[in-house]
């Protein structure tokens, strides 16, 4: 008996502890993510009028952290990030509606969200897109 306790104890501690073992990022440095690239649809009280926006993203098998470079006071990190809003240029986002759905790689900076047009706390300026 109490070594199943023992068992649910640690289970528990680890579900509990998910994001200190979670990959940690900076931002405003390149990384490579790979998710499954979605279109979500932002609620108009996020989007800042009267109506819902979609928006490319990219969903994580696995939640990330970001962190900050210690000389910028300003900074914002983040914990247990999943999804995250992607600013594509026109030949991504030619790419991304192929691949819409799919696992893909993608490669760029982050960034914070900073105004009501960033739909997700973490932003990537995205530069390439592969399979």
């Amino acid at each position: 008996m109490m070594l199943k306790q023992c068992a649910v104890l640690f289970i528990f501690l680890c579900l509990s502890c998910a994001d200190t073992f979670a990959e940690s990022y900076k931002y405003n440095t390149e990384v490579t993510l790979e998710g499954a690239l979605v279109l979500p649809t932002a609620d108009p009280e996020v989007t800042n009028c009267d109506k819902p926006h979609q928006f490319p993203a990219i969903n994580l098998p696995d939640p990330i952290s970001v962190v900050c470079d210690p000389m910028d006071t300003g900074c914002q990190g983040e914990t247990g990030v999943i999804l995250l809003h992607l600013v594509l240029k026109q030949p991504q986002m030619a790419k991304f509606k192929k691949l819409k759905g799919k696992t893909a790689k993608v490669t760029g900076t982050l960034f914070h969200a900073e105004s009501g047009h960033d739909f997700t706390s973490v932003l990537m300026n995205v530069d390439s897109i592969s399979r």
